[in-house]
């Protein structure tokens, strides 16, 4: 009998495969690191950390919040006051499915007060006006997604992007003490990140749910158009906003994968398995660190 393969995860396997690739085909690194290959394992994974939480997190939970406030603002304008009773669960409704196509009429759905692409607090059967008021509140929420999500495009790692990394981490210690080396390594992650779009490790997350759903008897769809349904679903909040060749998608990550393994387990085998060889490694970048520190800032390795 076989054992299932985990499933990576892969937000943090593209994050840290896009840093690895900024420092060791790009920027390089600086002096003190660089006779420190365990230094380095430690470094990379904690920088990672950091992009997938900016990269990823951050920004699905602002376009979110700017997708639900578009939403909001058109239904407000056409319940008025109730709308807001309906949102804080006072009264049920109906919401649309979010078509796919222009002109599309949405589907009905009866769902829980959470959601909020609310068509009527009232009506067992939506009229077409109703309808009509559920496919302007998405349209409004997808053009809100394509500007926030074409901005992030032009400059995944703007200025700033690092200013919330913890205070007693490597990052604002590597940034004061190598300046110079900093500016590179912000300029080729940007770079790398430039080139392809992260959000898709969402999509990479969800192709097993998806591929179990495909082989299910009762299953009318085949497993293209599932993950079609998903990207659909999940565009405005994901940034998933064109259509991509998912096994294309999964070859590509498949070869990522393999990449930062086998660069984890040159630099300090173990690390991806072995708490014990985690803490060796951030103990290694630490005694770096804390020769290379600026005084004002707080002791590494302090959280």
């Amino acid at each position: 009998m076989h054992s299932t393969s985990p499933q990576p995860d892969w937000p943090q396997i593209l994050a840290e495969w896009s840093v690895i690739r900024a420092l060791d085909e790009k920027a390089g690194w600086p002096e003190p690191l660089k006779e420190s290959p365990t230094a380095k394992a430690a470094f990379v994974a904690e920088a990672a950390s950091y992009v997938r939480l900016r990269a990823l997190d951050w920004r699905e939970a602002e376009a979110e919040a700017r997708v639900l406030s578009a939403i909001d603002s058109i239904y407000e304008q056409h319940l008025g006051a109730e709308y807001w009773l309906i949102k804080a669960g006072d009264a049920e409704f109906w919401i649309d499915d979010a078509p796919s196509a222009p002109g599309a009429v949405p589907s009905r759905n009866f769902v829980s007060a959470e959601h909020c692409t609310v068509l009527t607090s009232h009506a067992t059967e939506p009229d077409d006006n109703q309808l009509g008021v559920a496919f302007k509140a998405w349209q409004a929420g997808r053009r809100v997604a394509m500007d926030y999500w074409r901005d992030v495009a032009a400059c995944r790692v703007p200025e700033g992007f690092f200013a919330e990394a913890s205070a007693d981490g490597a990052i604002p210690i590597m940034r004061a003490r190598f300046d110079l080396w900093w500016a590179l390594f912000v300029r080729a992650l940007r770079t790398v990140l430039g080139e392809a779009n992260p959000s898709y490790a969402r999509m990479l997350q969800a192709l097993p749910r998806l591929r179990a759903d495909a082989r299910r008897p009762d299953q009318k769809y085949v497993l293209t158009a599932l993950v079609q349904e998903w990207r659909e679903a999940n565009a405005e909040r994901y940034g998933l906003l064109k259509d991509i060749h998912f096994p294309v998608l999964q070859q590509r990550a498949g070869l990522k994968l393999r990449s930062v393994n086998a660069w984890f387990e040159r630099h300090a085998m173990g690390f991806k398995d072995d708490e014990a060889v985690r803490d060796a490694a951030a103990q290694a970048l630490g005694r770096i660190l804390v020769s290379a520190q600026p005084p004002d800032l707080p002791a590494y390795g302090n959280n």
